[in-house]
């Protein structure tokens, strides 16, 4: 029997794209997410883009313990030629209570898109010191490689994967995928522990003459510090989601984070980040973004809540914008006064031996239509547990863009 051809992929244009990349990754069976992406990077639209990120170390009970973790993802386009690429590093790694140990994990994938519509993945990781208590590894760990801790575990290592045409091509990898097969440390059976979790996409990019362009972002907290002329990202955006530049198609994009802790300037309990978005060739769009951050305490209870969330809106009709910033919160106390549910915008309150403290802050461009809320915002006159003067610390940012030219 004659094999038939494979069809011809048409010329592309142009390519639209999206990608993000972690340190570590927890879904529990049933697809529900213990802890999202840490570290997260996360980039998606038609233009080239990138972004890093770090975080000094990440804890989920027993299960998970990593220490200093760094991404990077980016992309590179020339007409209709397209690299993503994504980078993650994590040192210091201990799953299931010491069943597997990793001194380094480094993966980097790429993912091309050509203008013939055809796409193509490379990727590589190295796992430097690993141990699996038990097991006798290769020293050199092959591609999509897989050994099981007998009735504790199911383990994948170096892994990734690529299809799709230029309709829609995905491509998945990570460092290290862990399936428990029985319960262990209040996680069920089927819990599944990614390290360096890598996601791109591609799809080609159909011209809509009046769709606009999206922007936006959420996360629950950032702290920067000025040191000379340069800004020096302390700790980058946590529970980070950024709105594609095509919308969701009304879909709730999420990033749920557990806990993190900021050492000696802040701990935070539960973390939600949504962004829900749509566009239509009319010319007509609405973003929301919205965060909720819980349990936050700076700088040992001299600031504190039980909860801050802020909703961000941006709304286009027949050429219209509008938009609406909102802010509630509970129990929040500043240098021990009690402040209501319902903050006023732009309240600042001076904090003597600390510096201003900023609450709803509001920022509305309707030139440009856009807006964004900072639910917290610090900004230090005095040096903070090793944070010089000027350093900036904040928590619940929310905002949205709407480009129509």
């Amino acid at each position: 029997m004659a094999i038939p051809a494979t069809p011809a992929h048409a010329a592309v244009d142009e390519w639209n794209y999206s990608a993000n990349t972690g340190a570590t990754y927890i879904k529990a069976l049933g697809g529900v997410v213990q802890s999202d992406l840490t570290a997260q990077t996360a980039i998606a639209g038609g233009a080239q883009g990138s972004q890093k990120n770090s975080t000094a170390a990440a804890n989920v009970g027993t299960l998970v313990s990593v220490g200093a973790a760094e991404t990077k993802t980016t992309s590179v386009k020339s007409g209709g030629n397209i690299e993503l690429t994504s980078n993650a590093r994590v040192a210091g790694v201990n799953l299931l209570n010491g069943l597997i140990k990793i001194d380094a994990v480094e993966t980097t994938v790429t993912t091309t898109g050509k203008p013939d519509g055809t796409s193509s993945h490379v990727a590589n990781t190295k796992l430097a010191g690993i141990k699996i208590l038990g097991i006798n590894l290769p020293l050199d760990i092959p591609k999509n490689y897989g050994v099981n801790i007998p009735g504790v575990a199911a383990i994948s290592l170096n892994f990734s994967a690529h299809a799709g045409t230029q309709e829609l091509s995905a491509t998945r990898g990570w460092a290290v995928a862990v399936q428990l097969l029985k319960a262990q440390n209040g996680f069920d059976a089927g819990t599944t522990i990614v390290l360096n979790p890598v996601n791109h996409y591609l799809q080609e990019a159909v011209p809509a003459d009046n769709a606009p362009r999206l922007g936006g972002f959420t996360y629950a907290s950032r702290i920067s510090a000025k040191v000379g002329t340069q800004i020096n990202v302390v700790s980058d955006p946590t529970a980070f989601v950024a709105t594609p530049f095509n919308g969701s198609n009304g879909n709730e994009l999420r990033n749920t984070t557990a806990t993190i802790s900021l050492p000696g300037i802040a701990t935070v309990g539960a973390i939600t980040s949504t962004s829900t978005s749509k566009r239509d060739p009319n010319g007509d769009a609405e973003i929301v973004n919205a965060n909720r951050t819980a349990k936050i305490n700076v700088l040992g209870g001299l600031i504190k809540a039980d909860a801050i969330q802020v909703e961000a809106t941006g709304k286009l009709v027949n050429g219209v914008w509008t938009q609406s910033l909102k802010m509630t919160t509970l129990n929040l106390v500043v240098a021990g006064i009690q402040l209501p549910v319902n903050v006023s915008p732009n309240t600042a309150i001076d904090v003597l031996g600390l510096g201003k403290v900023e609450l709803n802050k509001q920022a509305v461009a309707p030139g440009s239509k856009a807006n964004r809320i900072d639910g917290l915002k610090i900004t230090l006159d005095t040096a903070q547990a090793g944070l010089p003067v000027g350093a900036v610390i904040e928590f619940a940012i929310a905002g949205t863009l709407i480009t129509t030219s």
